[in-house]
């Protein structure tokens, strides 16, 4: 059995590869609501991201608000993040996210090539 340890390792390395490399395609291409959201609230107007959840996507908002009911420090961010224009927090999510994406992409296409 000592044999095939070594191939079992390898096996396993590569499996965690390419979750990885999957989960980076998700946070590139997963985040289209994203996008929608962002050309949804510039064609509303200039609105706060409170506002926008109250009008269209009340679930949000209470999520949002249960999340900031667990303390004091969670509660400013999240008293702060709701202040924020709409289309500017969907823009910086969307950025961040892909941004995470595309370089977990690149990391792992850079470890599979060096091997």
């Amino acid at each position: 059995m000592e044999i095939f340890s070594g191939f079992g390792k390898k096996l396993d390395h590569l499996r965690m590869l390419n979750f990885f490399k999957g989960f980076g395609y998700f946070l590139i291409w997963g985040d289209f609501y994203l996008v929608l959201f962002f050309i949804h609230s510039l064609f509303v107007g200039p609105i706060i991201v409170k506002d926008y959840f109250l009008e269209y996507f009340q679930v949000a908002l209470y999520l949002f608000n249960w999340f900031g009911e667990l303390n004091y420090l969670l509660d400013l961010y999240v008293g702060w993040l709701l202040t924020l224009p709409a289309a500017l927090l969907f823009f910086l999510r969307f950025s961040f996210s892909t941004f995470i994406g595309i370089w977990i992409v690149r990391k792992v296409n850079f470890i599979l090539i060096r091997k």
